[in-house]
């Protein structure tokens, strides 16, 4: 546990830019990875007075649910004293709940082969470039890739969900004997499951650098798209490293995912012209 807080202190100046101003979800592990562990969405009532947390009406609930909300390094190492290993997070911020900052491509082998992972995410990727989209790709610490799409202000997640799976399936012209978009596990068969639905209202995607609760402590790591090919193992990446990998690197390849985003209008014209 101490190795894990040294580690999300020194990540905190990478990892922060993600997760200021949105709500997290917490997956905790009080007696270590081969524990139980329980997910938290509500701060207890015993958090400290400088732990910001904001109120989100929870449907489900049917009251106010109230998230932790991680600006600094005080409530990152807070959060993580908490036994919390992976941290989740929202794609929108608490002043634009429904305004989703980036439409999320999740890509998720279960038994698939991890190269089937890749030749999907190529070819999402050399379409997103086709159509003037920009795309930014990361591990999501086991074993699949999240692919991130910067949104214009505004935009709903519906919109959000809806170009993901117009992305989708557009690919899947191509590679539907390898990946799928049947959500059903039994009936995907041995393929990638190009999940697109996480784009919607309470949605969460494990946040970049996040540490993941399995052996040698992976993590989450953001790509430089020339790193997505047949060497590339989501494995290689762990709180041993990942810093050091970063200082090299020099840039965060994904930050670029809060750059000015092209107009929903133009990339779906520019699909519809490419199709």
């Amino acid at each position: 546990k101490g190795d894990m807080i040294d580690y999300y202190r020194a990540i905190a100046p990478w990892m922060l830019p993600y997760l200021r101003g949105r709500p997290v979800v917490l997956t905790r592990f009080p007696d270590g990875i081969d524990g139980k562990s329980f997910y938290q969405k509500d701060a207890p009532d015993s958090s400290p007075s400088w732990m910001r947390t904001i109120p989100i009406w929870s449907e489900e609930s049917q009251r106010d649910v109230n998230y932790f909300v991680c600006d600094d390094v005080e409530s990152l190492l807070y959060v993580a004293n908490l036994g919390s290993i992976p941290i989740h997070m929202w794609a929108s911020r608490v002043d634009t709940l429904e305004q989703p900052d980036w439409c999320v491509i999740d890509l998720d082998p279960k038994d698939a082969p991890f190269s089937d992972v890749i030749r999907t995410a190529r070819a999402l990727h050399t379409l997103c470039e086709a159509i003037g989209m920009p795309n930014f790709v990361k591990t999501t610490g086991k074993t699949g890739l999240h692919i991130l799409l910067p949104l214009p202000p505004r935009s709903t997640y519906a919109q959000s969900r809806t170009l993901g799976e117009l992305l989708a399936r557009v690919v899947l012209r191509e590679l539907h004997d390898i990946a799928t978009i049947t959500r059903h596990v039994t009936k995907r068969g041995v393929k990638v499951y190009f999940d697109y639905l996480q784009n919607r209202h309470g949605q969460t995607i494990v946040a970049p650098f996040s540490v993941r609760p399995l052996p040698g402590a992976t993590v989450s790591m953001p790509l430089v798209w020339d790193e997505v090919d047949d060497t590339l193992d989501p494995r290689d990446f762990t709180i041993r490293n990942a810093l050091d990998r970063m200082q090299r690197l020099g840039f965060d390849p994904v930050h670029g995912v809060f750059d000015p985003a092209p107009s929903l209008h133009a990339v779906l014209h520019r699909l519809a012209a490419h199709l």
